[in-house]
């Protein structure tokens, strides 16, 4: 061990204390709970303004396809400092609801959410805000014809057929690099609505809507945006206050905004700096845990396999992989929206590759149980540790025991894609060598997503989620291949470093995707 990675890894831990207390640090009142109704297991959350604040209204807060309630957090924090009792929850599928997720059973539970606080006095509907962001920005919508509330905030709203009447009091918000057909969507409401129309007798008669552009953000993005927030605040207090002047709104609205935005990004911050802290102390963790592997046996700097070669090679593995997955998804009985898909897609990839090349994947395969028991310990503390801190709470690093099931199924099946890719791509090696690995892993990745966009757009797979998630998985890629590299450059083995790749996407795609 090198004196360097102790500095880091004390450093690290100062991040991870220091992180720990920003974001526990003015957390507002909130409790737990599981609202099971109808068919219905929803476990919520209930956010409270500051203590000495009576709520002037409610905000509820519905998520989008493939995240959970904790991901509303930042939006539903804001609207508590401001005054609001904020609800969120998991639709069935997602985050710790176990029920399987379909469309109609997500909008059916959505539904008995409101009409059992509404049933229970949980919630007055003349004062309640509904807000969704994506498939739950439909959801909201669609929920108009059956249970009529103050407002409905809709952010980058998924597809849908349009209510029989417009909600009442509707926002909506479409961002700048959203697909395509999200932004015709946001344009068939405004249509729909028959124009803009802000007055305040527009709001007085329930009749208000604009469609507001943010032109540099993304799908995901907007639901951290401040503006968005803070826009939205100013939309629910016109809705619940239409005789008092804008100007006035939204000055109360700023002064107040100024503690709770602090807040709010002293808590994202926090975030940062523990992941930032969880990066420093893993240099430290991944040498220990190679001295458990066998001894370091020193790598040719040359690639196996050529640049040109390679990435000719995984663009011919993808377009057959989503070929053959048009007649059928082999890994369908995972149960997981577009998980087992990509799981699929990727398993057949590996497979190929370690089939034309198979003399380099038989030679650089070898087994010591010692460094791959080590490998794995350190590839779950990194899932529980990251996936922690990602997860904003400690008990959300836990997956519930449906999403373990399927992470280690996932395991083995993803350890052959990840072994392929390890000895195709050849050593890490060193300076503008390990550079150019890098970038020819992710032009290999990109080759992959766009052939899951060919197959989505030109096969009509239905695999949407590929897309939007975009984001998501080249964030989760450079971790992982960054990680994984710092594995194998300490152990020379490429399939123990394998067995850790695998160990981080098994618990992505686990974590992840809803289950069906």
């Amino acid at each position: 061990m090198k004196r360097w990675e102790f500095a880091f890894a004390a450093v690290g831990i100062v991040c991870i204390l220091l992180g720990t207390r920003w974001i526990r640090r003015g957390e507002l009142p909130s409790q737990e709970s599981v609202l099971e109704e109808a068919g219905c297991r929803m476990p919520m959350t209930i956010i409270e303004p500051p203590r000495d604040v009576t709520p002037a209204g409610t905000a509820i807060l519905i998520h989008g396809l493939s995240a959970r309630r904790r991901l509303m957090t930042y939006l539903a924090e804001d609207f508590a400092g401001h005054g609001f009792r904020a609800y969120i929850f998991d639709l069935p599928g997602h985050g710790d609801n176990r029920d399987a997720f379909n469309f109609a059973h997500a909008q059916q539970c959505a539904t008995v959410v409101v009409e059992s606080l509404i049933r229970s006095g949980g919630i007055d509907p003349k004062t309640t805000v509904l807000v969704g962001h994506s498939m739950g920005a439909a959801i909201a919508i669609r929920m108009a014809d059956r249970d009529p509330l103050a407002a409905t905030i809709a952010i980058s709203p998924g597809p849908l057929v349009l209510p029989q009447r417009m909600p009442a009091n509707l926002l909506v918000f479409s961002a700048g690099h959203d697909i395509a057909l999200l932004k015709r969507q946001a344009e068939r409401l405004r249509e729909a609505a028959g124009g803009i129309r802000t007055q305040p007798g527009d709001f007085a008669q329930q009749r208000a809507f604009d469609l507001r552009y943010f032109p540099q953000a993304t799908h995901t993005s907007l639901i951290f945006d401040h503006n968005v927030a803070h826009e939205s605040e100013i939309w629910a207090m016109q809705t619940l206050f239409p005789s008092i002047p804008s100007e006035t709104l939204i000055l109360n609205a700023d002064l107040g905004t100024y503690e709770t935005y602090n807040q709010g990004r002293r808590r994202l911050a926090g975030v940062g700096v523990c992941l930032l802290g969880i990066l420093l102390v893993f240099p430290l963790a991944a040498t220990a845990a190679s001295h458990f592997a066998r001894p370091r046996q020193p790598e040719s700097e040359a690639s196996p396999v050529s640049a040109v070669l390679l990435l000719s090679e995984v663009a011919a593995c993808s377009l057959l992989a989503v070929l053959l997955l048009w007649l059928g998804v082999p890994l369908k009985f995972f149960h997981m929206l577009t998980g087992d898909y990509l799981g699929s897609v990727l398993v057949i990839v590996g497979l190929l590759l370690l089939l034309l090349n198979r003399k380099i994947s038989s030679q650089n395969f070898s087994f010591t149980g010692a460094g791959w028991f080590a490998v794995a310990i350190l590839g779950l503390a990194t899932i529980l540790g990251g996936g922690a801190w990602v997860n904003w709470h400690l008990r959300d690093a836990w997956l519930i025991a449906p999403r373990w099931l399927r992470f280690a199924g996932l395991l083995p099946l993803l350890w052959i894609f990840a072994y392929a890719e390890e000895v195709t791509l050849g050593p890490v090696g060193h300076g503008w060598q390990r550079a150019f690995r890098f970038g020819i892993f992710l032009l290999a990745r990109l080759e992959i997503w766009a052939a899951c966009v060919f197959g989505a757009y030109v096969l009509v797979s239905g695999q949407i989620l590929v897309v939007i998630l975009f984001v998501f998985l080249a964030a989760f890629s450079i971790i992982q291949r960054l990680s994984t590299d710092a594995i194998r450059w300490r152990t020379g083995s490429p399939a123990a470093a394998a067995l850790f790749s695998a160990i981080l996407a098994a618990w992505f795609i686990a974590a992840l995707f809803p289950l069906t």
